[in-house]
This record gives structure tokens, C-alpha cells and sequence, in this order.
């Protein structure tokens, strides 16, 4: 079994306490809720509250009561960030009646297609790159600027709160989870990056771990992943496929296990390749093979 390095402190976020959740103000009637594993955000407005996504690892009962510690107002609203189960699949234990589900056509088209009765399908749904709504006189505005995640994910703008939710981005002071958080188009994942730098934010609720970011920790995730890719890079141009075969012993006739012998070898150069990141970021040690493997094959295919 692989050992793994101990998380630093400046990683880590507050302790969970016996209640199984931590809520955290974000400024303007707006929250941070976590367990530890998965966060989201919710929002009181003048009639009730606008809550982003329903994580199973909260559950809908602890949801509530995360809602209920700051307000007694009712859940009038729930957006969609995208159609992953792990996000939204408590949304079934939610008092649904009145309650307005909102999401890009894709994710509804996404969660019809999977026929998951935990997910409900969203009774408001919207087309194109931007939607805004005015929910009690706060403006929510909703972009869906690529398939940084996977079709449908969306930025989630608050902008007199100086607020973004962008689920599944990156996590602060974290390297990116699995293949770039499963990034549907690596290429759209690098981009996202710019494009969340663009809005005006203080604050940005990201959907994994403890820990809500800042434009700073945005730029930080940039800075990594362009290591990334220029120490995949690197290796890509110094890495030779029929000596990484012959290394290897590969039989001639097996062209698929070339392939995979020379992106082995390209990513353990990379690996050499890259600077040191623990001393700004933690949990370096534990994707970063398949972050290189993600990129790599990006950076020679796209």
C-alpha cells in the first residue's frame, strides 16, 4: 500500500464538530456549510433561501439543520451546479414542494438520461451560456462557459455579495483531485481558470474539502497546472516511444502496451520534471501521476 504524507495545517479546515457539519459566514447573509469532505453554499434572502446543491455526504437532514442554525426561513430555491450524483443526490430528501430547481438544460438532460430518483429533475431550466435571475432583489448569475467539468457545469456569480461557486474547479490549497477533477476537456480545464480570474469575487465555494478560496488560491491552481504542463511537455519532447518499448520489452506486435509503456516513462520525467509545491500546496505526492497522465495526453492530442 502507497504511504502517503500527512496533510500540513495551512490545508486543513475546521474541525467537524458532533453535530457532523461546520458552518461558516461568508459575508452578506451568505454560508459556508461542510463536513469535511464535500462543502456548498446557501443564501438567505429576504423570503427564504437559495441553496447550491444537495451533497449526499451532508444528506438533506443535516442540510436543514445547517440552514435551520442560521435562519428560520424556508428553502425556496436550489441550483444545480452540474448533474454529478456526488453533489446533488441528496436533493431528494429536500421538502420539494414550492421549491424551484434550477439548471442548465444539459444537467436536467443529464439526470433525466441517468434516471437516478435521488437527483430531481430541475422544473427551471435555461439555454446558452447565461442566465440571471433576481431572487428577492439578490442577482444569481448562472454561466456555463465550456465543459471544464463536464457539459453544464456552471459558475455561480453573487456579485453584490463579491461571491462565485464553482463546483468541482479546484480545491484550496489542494492539488486537483483525480485527472484534473475529471475534467471532461483538459484544454476547457486551463481556460476555466482565466475565466474564473475575471469575475469579482472575494470568496469562491469549490465543493470538496473544508476550505472555501480566494482569487489568490484561484491563481495558485493555475500556477500549478501550467507546471504541470510544462513539465509534460518536457518529457513529451525527451521521451522516445520505441526506446520506452525496448526498455520495457514490449512484443512488437503490441501496440497498445507501447502506447502505455511510453506514457509511463513520459510521466515519471515529468514528475522529475516538476517543481516543488508542498511548501504552498498539500497532498502533492497524491495525484500527481495522474494529473501528469491527464495532461500529457492533452498536450500531445489536443
Amino acid at each position: 500500500m502507497a504511504a502517503f504524507k500527512p496533510m500540513p495545517d495551512f490545508a486543513l479546515g475546521p474541525d467537524v464538530p458532533e453535530s457532523g457539519f461546520v458552518v461558516t459566514e461568508l459575508g452578506g447573509g451568505a454560508y459556508g456549510v461542510t463536513e469535511g469532505m464535500v462543502n456548498t453554499m446557501f443564501l438567505e434572502t429576504t423570503n427564504g433561501v437559495v441553496l447550491v446543491d444537495a451533497p449526499p455526504h451532508l444528506g438533506g437532514e443535516r442540510l436543514l439543520a445547517a440552514i435551520e442554525s442560521v435562519t428560520d426561513k424556508p428553502l425556496t430555491h436550489l441550483i444545480y451546479s452540474h448533474a454529478h450524483a456526488d453533489h446533488i443526490g441528496a436533493a431528494h430528501q429536500l421538502d420539494r414542494s414550492g421549491l424551484q430547481i434550477i439548471a442548465h438544460e444539459m444537467t436536467g438532460r443529464f439526470i433525466e438520461e441517468a434516471h437516478d430518483e435521488r437527483r430531481p429533475l430541475p422544473n427551471v431550466t435555461f439555454t446558452g451560456r447565461r442566465e440571471t435571475l433576481d431572487i428577492d432583489g439578490t442577482r444569481f448569475v448562472m454561466d456555463y462557459t465550456g465543459d471544464w467539468h463536464m457539459p453544464g457545469n456552471l459558475f455561480i456569480h453573487v456579485p453584490e455579495r463579491k461571491l462565485l461557486t464553482a463546483i468541482d474547479s479546484f480545491t484550496p490549497k489542494n492539488p486537483p483531485f483525480f485527472r484534473l477533477v475529471f475534467s471532461a476537456h483538459v484544454p476547457a480545464y486551463f481556460k476555466a481558470m482565466d475565466q474564473m480570474l475575471e469575475y469579482d469575487f472575494e470568496t469562491v465555494v469549490t465543493g470538496h474539502m473544508a476550505l472555501y478560496g480566494t482569487p489568490e488560491d484561484v491563481a495558485t491552481n493555475r500556477e500549478y497546472i501550467n507546471d504541470l504542463r510544462r513539465s509534460a511537455t518536457g518529457a513529451l519532447q525527451t521521451v522516445d516511444l520505441q526506446e520506452a518499448a525496448a526498455a520495457a520489452d514490449v512484443p512488437g506486435n503490441n501496440k497498445q502496451a507501447e502506447l502505455k509503456v511510453w506514457m509511463d516513462a513520459v510521466v515519471a520525467r515529468a514528475a522529475e520534471l516538476m517543481p516543488a509545491w508542498d511548501k504552498r500546496i498539500g497532498g502533492t505526492d497524491i495525484f500527481l501521476t495522474d494529473n501528469l497522465n491527464a495532461v500529457a495526453w492533452s498536450v500531445a492530442n489536443d
